[in-house]
């Protein structure tokens, strides 16, 4: 597995033999000693520790020494005053194979004063850059020196001692992914002298969906963050109290203005601002001191925390101060009083993988839906879209006053057509009801029945001279209804003589049928 990086820091974050040379002129009081120690510290911390007319104090004898020493800052006092990285890392080793701590280790700032981070991933030697097996024998060991002689003691040398808001000696170590700073993204481990830790690794990996994914997380700065290094939640916390005491007091406390991208505020100068422009009344009695949210910091996308499980050791044995002698020649003395021992491994070859996933799919989401209409409400697509257009067509309506007009013009004229329809019905039925009341057989049978009158030519010939000759139309037309009613009356009279004569026959045939029947017997 890919080791991950370690940094170091010590508790004591200047020399006390670069102070002395640093205060050859004596104009380095232990007041401003005691004042740059708070350049450090955090904001809600030095707001809550400090006293302010101290602090100014302070702040003013700070002025006075940039006076006279114009290239004077306090990033650079820590760094130069810091210990270097041959004074912590006396012994480092990997697998059981030791190499050079230094080659590896880059000079960090941070809390603490001046750190060290040691990568050992950045080795071309491939037996460094991972670990192979679990167990303490195959992972990371270092061997580090507190030189507590470099303290300042009122006990030997009559210097009052500085107090870094650390409360023992010795190291404290993080151990973090690459891109991640780490003083914000891991805890920290400490070590005092003559004793070992072990620190057993469970690594993590965590795989978010990002906001375009239905997820909440980021693997980009927000708008207004322009900054060139990775992005990560802590570093954008950080960026982002920054910002707020850049827009606020005009400044920003060193510990929020990493890689100096704003002007460093001096401990007075944030309590200054924060105690005048921060400050909140709440309730009438109690106070607070308004901070920022950061709401736009969302979790990075992916990420790899490193959880250790610690165990300590009190006192070195004296067979390890022995070998330790022999290899660079250190008193044993110093040794038990400065020498810790650090073991960084992992303690099993896995690592658990947390993925963020959609707790339901679009298909998936479709298909329950789907379902769900269709077994309790008998829907369907059809459905859905038939609703749909009606549901539009019914805001349209609402909406639309010439739609409404049409629709209600269309309504008439649809209901005009329906009368008109049923009238056509209703005359169509009763026409059918007189046809089926009539007997069409027997209808047909007395027309058959009827005796046919021939027209003759002659006939035709008067009436068509009648016709011509009267000139005058409605004398026309009364001649021709005259001879149409005389030609009616001439057939009805016709049929009836018709009708007689075959009743007359009919009662002859009856008569003589029973005149010419037998005639009955009655036997006794």
């Amino acid at each position: 597995m890919p080791f991950p990086r370690v940094t170091v820091c010590s508790f004591n974050p200047i020399k006390r033999t670069f102070v002395e040379q640093l205060n050859s002129t004596r104009d380095l009081s232990d007041d401003l000693l005691d004042y740059l120690m708070m350049f450090n510290s955090d904001a809600m911390t030095l707001y809550g520790r400090a006293d302010g007319q101290q602090l100014h104090s302070g702040d003013n004898v700070f002025k006075q020494y940039v006076a006279t020493h114009p290239n004077f800052t306090a990033d650079t006092f820590f760094m130069n005053a810091g210990f270097s990285c041959s004074d912590m890392f006396k012994m480092c080793s990997f697998g059981g194979r030791r190499f050079d701590c230094c080659k590896y280790a880059t000079p960090v700032f941070s809390d603490l004063g001046k750190c060290f981070t040691l990568s050992v991933q950045d080795s071309e030697k491939p037996w460094m850059k991972m670990q192979t097996e679990p167990g303490i024998a195959a992972g990371l060991q270092i061997i580090l020196d507190s030189h507590l002689e470099e303290q300042f003691d009122s006990e030997t040398d009559g210097v009052t001692p500085v107090f870094s808001s650390a409360f023992e000696n010795g190291f404290r170590y993080y151990v973090h992914a690459n891109e991640q700073i780490p003083f914000l993204a891991s805890e920290g481990i400490a070590v005092s002298p003559d004793s070992v830790v072990y620190s057993a690794l469970s690594s993590s990996k965590y795989i978010l969906l990002s906001s375009k994914a239905w997820g909440n997380c980021s693997d980009s700065w927000p708008p207004g963050y322009d900054f060139a290094f990775p992005y990560t939640a802590a570093m954008c916390s950080t960026m982002c109290k920054a910002k707020y005491f850049n827009r606020l007091c005009g400044c920003s406390p060193s510990i929020y203005n990493y890689e100096s991208n704003f002007v460093d505020c001096t401990p007075y100068e944030t309590y200054r601002c924060m105690d005048t422009k921060m400050k909140k009344v709440v309730n009438q009695t109690t106070l607070n001191i308004e901070m920022p949210t950061c709401e736009e910091c969302r979790v990075e996308c992916r990420s790899q925390v490193y959880h250790s499980f610690n165990s300590y050791g009190k006192g070195l044995s004296r067979g390890a101060l022995i070998w330790l002698s022999k290899q660079g020649q250190w008193p044993i003395l110093h040794m038990k009083s400065n020498f810790q021992v650090v073991n960084v491994f992992f303690r099993d070859m896995s690592y658990t993988e947390y993925i963020q996933k959609q707790g339901m799919s679009l298909t998936e989401l479709l298909s329950d839906i789907g379902g769900n209409m269709g077994m309790f409400m008998g829907m369907s697509v059809f459905t859905i879209i038939e609703l749909s257009l009606f549901l539009s067509k019914i805001g349209w309506i609402a909406f639309s006053r010439k739609r409404r007009d049409y629709m209600y013009s269309k309504k008439k004229s649809e209901e005009q057509h329906e009368k008109e329809l049923e009238d056509v019905v209703t005359g169509f039925k009763l026409f059918r009801h007189r046809k089926s009341g009539n007997d069409m057989s027997r209808l047909r049978e007395k027309i058959k029945g009827l005796p046919m009158h021939r027209v003759t030519s002659e006939q035709l010939n008067v009436s068509k001279l009648a016709w011509e000759n009267e000139p005058d139309l409605e004398r026309r037309l009364a001649k021709v209804t005259r001879q149409k009613s005389a030609l009616k009356e001439h057939k009805d009279h016709q049929t009836e003589q018709v009708g007689r004569g075959r009743a007359a026959s009919m009662f002859r045939s009856r008569r003589s049928r029973s005149e010419t029947a037998p005639a009955t017997s009655h036997i006794t």
